[in-house]
Formats: structure tokens, C-alpha cells, sequence
């Protein structure tokens, strides 16, 4: 005897799940089997069997439906009618979220949400599918039945809802002044700190991606000229010691016997102008590698892709305050390159989204030290999208970071002394802790 299944196979007939399925709905009903269920439920099993002919999973069950409707226990009949209602709920729900899985994995319904992600690509194909699954994941078994309700019908959004399950952290400002003074470890090796202009440009991008594949959201960085400037000065002094043996052939100058960390002068400083020749040079290769290096970084966050081949890094860098020499020269090349565009038909950079924060006083109004880049900057806007822009000067920033201190020290003032004294051991051991939490212990 042949049991023809849903999706065409066809089965051996096996009587013992028949006698299965009705023992768990007389189980449901009287929370445990008797002499009588049991022969109930193997009546119904031999009756099916008796057919002896080809037979189909539906019909199956309508004759198991009919025979208990038929019997005395009319419960057990309704538990196995919801029961079958349930799993029939469940196939549909699960076709149809096979059918979508299968729209995202043969790129059928391409719609790119996302400027970052290639749908048609092969990680692009397999993330959008896995990111069914989750969304599913996190509807049916984590948020509450109303929030769900609210998400189906638009009346809220989930932002990142294919990330709900796993948690992690959404989009961050990444400690860029730390890593590039101090490198960084990988999982396959370590980094050391960067000693020139263009290598700290080609980290910034390495970092972008390593940060993209341990998270979801984007990553930013909140003051690249301000971070810059060491790694301008390093790049200078390497140039300026080049045009020292090369153009004012003097190999006796203290310039060569200075380590790189007692050069952290300003590139302006009257320190160097005292061989213009080699001062010349080093101003003009100095600013050569910057503006190579700015440009190599654009290219690679908008080529090399992170989180399994299908997504470029979500990336957003902030300059524009910078007053110093070496930030100008950092956030002039940002924007330069912003306007010329990448690649040989200079298309408009999709990342790193470029914000040029704007403060009284530094590049607001003519006079302004940094006025010169706001404009350059308005110009880049105008003609490739980017910069936006930051006010730095915003009230309800300055207020809500003065309620902040405000309540935080409320909370510590209501600290006991012992309470006070396990936080001060934990900062004391984790001083990064402690500049999150803006809290300073004092020996």
C-alpha cells in the first residue's frame, strides 16, 4: 500500500503514525492513554489500512476526522482537527517563506536596498536569503505579538530586524586616534602603529572593513583631520630628511639623528625653514602622499567588499574643524578627491559618506581660518552630493550633554560608598570604560 505524500512522493504505508497522531490527540484531551483509547485509535489505523490501495496524506485524514466525529469522543475528534489545522498552518508558512528564500537565492526580485549591497552577487544572494530567515526568526519567536502585528501593518519598522536574534551592536564611531598610535590585533596577526600619512589612510580602510564583519550598521569616524595630523608630521619629517641629503647635501644635520617621536612639530614650525630647500620639498611630497593616500582610501572602500563578498563597509567620515596645518592639508585632499571622483570615468564616491562639521569661529563665515574648506566643501556638495553636513553648534546638543553630566552625577551621588568603590576597581582596570562612562577615579 502506497501513501502519496504532499509534495508527490510517494511512501511505504506505515499504520504506526496513523495510530501515533490520534494518541496525541487523545493525550492532549485526557493528558494520558487507556485500554480504550489505544483500541480507538488502532480501529481507525486498520480501517485506513484496509483500503489497500494507493491512498493520499489528505485523505488520510479526512477518514481519521470522520471515524472520531463518528465516535463517541467528539473532544479528541476537535483536538485532531486543530491539530491538523496547525500543521497545515505551519506548511504554508513554511512554503512561504521557502518560496521567498528562493526569490533572494535566483536573484529573481533584485531591488538593491541598500547602496552598499549588490543583490545579484553571489554573497549578495546568499546574505538576502539568510536575511529571510532571520527577519522570520525574529517576527514569529522574539518580539511580542503586537510589536510583530505593528511591523506587518507599518505602523512601526524594526530597523535591522535580520540582526534582532544575534544582537551585537548596531552602527559606531570607531577609536581611530588609539588603534593607528597603538595597532591593533586580527584574528590571523597584529598590526603595528602607522608611521607616514598613507599607511594611517590604508588602515583607516582595513579597520572600516575588520569593524563591518564584526557588526551590523555602518562606522564612522568622528574627527579623520584631527586624527591625521601625527601621521602628516611623520610623513613630513621623512620628506624633510630626504631633501636634506639629497638637496642640501648635509648628512650631519641633528635632522638625522633625531628619532621620529621627537619630531612631532608643526609642519609650519620655523624649525624646518631654516633649509628651504629641503623644507620646499618635504611641503610638496608631504602633500603628494596625502592626497594619493586620501585617494587610495576612497578606492578601497568603495571596491574591496566586506560580510561575505556581497556589501561594501557602511562608512561615514567627519572633518572640517581641524585648524592645524596638517589637518587643512588632510581635509582639503578629502574633499579634492570628493570632487574629481574615482576611477577612469570619475564617477561620484558612494562611500565614505563625507560630513563636513560646521562651528562658529572656524569655518562659518569669512575670516575663519577653515572658511576657505566650507566652501571648497559647498562646491564638492554641489557637484557630487558630498559633504553633508554636522552643526557643532546646535543648542539641544550642548543641553542634552549638560543633562547628561547632570543626571550621571545624580546617579553617583545616590551610590553608596561600596558601590562607589567596585566601580572605581572597575574603571581602575578598564580605563576605556571609564572615558565611556565620563567618570575619573582620583587616587
Amino acid at each position: 500500500m502506497i501513501v502519496i505524500k504532499r509534495d508527490g512522493r510517494k511512501v511505504e504505508f506505515d499504520k504506526n503514525k496513523i495510530v501515533n497522531a490520534i494518541n496525541k490527540a487523545f493525550i492532549e484531551v485526557d493528558r494520558e492513554l487507556s485500554n480504550e483509547t489505544i483500541a480507538i485509535s488502532n480501529n481507525i489505523a486498520d480501517f485506513v489500512e484496509s483500503r489497500d490501495r494507493d491512498i493520499s496524506v489528505e485523505e488520510i485524514q479526512d477518514i481519521v476526522e470522520h471515524k472520531l466525529m463518528a465516535s463517541k469522543r467528539k473532544d479528541v475528534a476537535k483536538a485532531y482537527i486543530k491539530y491538523r489545522y496547525l500543521k497545515g498552518m505551519a506548511r504554508d508558512q513554511y512554503k512561504e517563506l521557502m518560496d521567498a528564500v528562493a526569490e533572494k537565492l535566483t536573484a529573481k526580485n533584485i531591488q538593491n536596498q541598500n547602496a552598499n549591497v549588490d543583490e545579484a552577487s553571489f554573497g549578495g544572494r546568499t546574505g538576502e536569503a539568510t536575511d529571510v530567515v532571520t527577519r522570520s526568526y525574529a517576527l514569529n519567536y522574539l518580539v511580542s505579538p503586537m510589536a510583530k502585528e505593528n511591523h506587518m501593518n507599518n505602523e512601526i519598522y524594526i530597523h535591522d530586524l535580520n540582526s534582532y536574534a544575534v544582537g551585537s551592536h548596531n552602527c559606531l564611531t570607531i577609536p581611530f586616534d588609539d588603534l593607528l598610535a597603538n595597532g591593533f590585533n586580527t584574528r590571523q596577526t597584529d598590526v603595528r602603529p602607522a608611521q607616514s600619512i598613507n599607511t594611517a589612510f590604508q588602515l583607516v580602510a582595513v579597520i572600516f572593513q575588520l569593524q563591518s564583519l564584526q557588526q551590523f550598521g555602518g562606522v564612522s569616524a568622528s574627527h579623520l583631520d584631527w586624527t591625521m595630523v601625527p601621521y602628516v608630521r611623520k610623513s613630513f619629517w621623512k620628506h624633510y630628511r630626504d631633501g636634506m641629503l639629497y638637496l642640501e647635501e648635509n648628512n650631519n644635520s641633528e635632522i638625522f639623528t633625531m628619532k621620529a617621536s621627537d619630531c612631532d612639530r608643526s609642519i609650519n614650525d620655523e624649525f624646518w625653514k631654516t633649509n628651504n630647500k629641503a623644507y620646499k620639498y618635504a611641503i610638496d611630497m608631504t602633500e603628494r602622499e596625502c592626497y594619493q593616500a586620501v585617494e587610495g582610501m576612497y578606492h578601497n572602500l568603495n571596491t574591496l567588499q566586506s560580510r561575505s563578498g556581497n556589501q561594501l563597509p557602511f562608512t561615514s567620515i567627519n572633518y572640517g574643524t581641524c585648524t592645524l596645518p596638517e589637518g587643512r592639508m588632510v581635509t582639503k585632499a578629502l574633499l579634492d578627491i570628493s570632487i574629481k571622483g574615482i576611477g577612469k570615468l570619475h564617477r561620484t564616491s558612494i562611500f565614505p559618506c563625507g560630513i563636513f562639521q560646521c562651528m562658529k569661529g572656524v569655518n562659518r563665515k569669512p575670516g575663519d581660518p577653515n572658511y576657505d574648506l566650507f566652501k571648497l566643501a559647498l562646491k564638492s556638495t554641489s557637484l557630487r552630493l558630498y559633504p553633508n553636513y554636522a552643526n557643532c553648534d546646535v543648542s539641544m546638543q550642548i543641553d542634552a550633554n549638560k543633562q547628561d553630566i547632570k543626571l550621571r552625577q545624580q546617579i553617583l551621588d545616590n551610590l553608596s560608598i561600596e558601590e562607589k568603590e567596585k566601580i572605581a576597581d572597575i574603571i581602575k582596570t578598564d580605563k576605556e570604560l571609564g572615558k565611556i562612562l565620563g567618570i575619573e577615579v582620583q587616587e
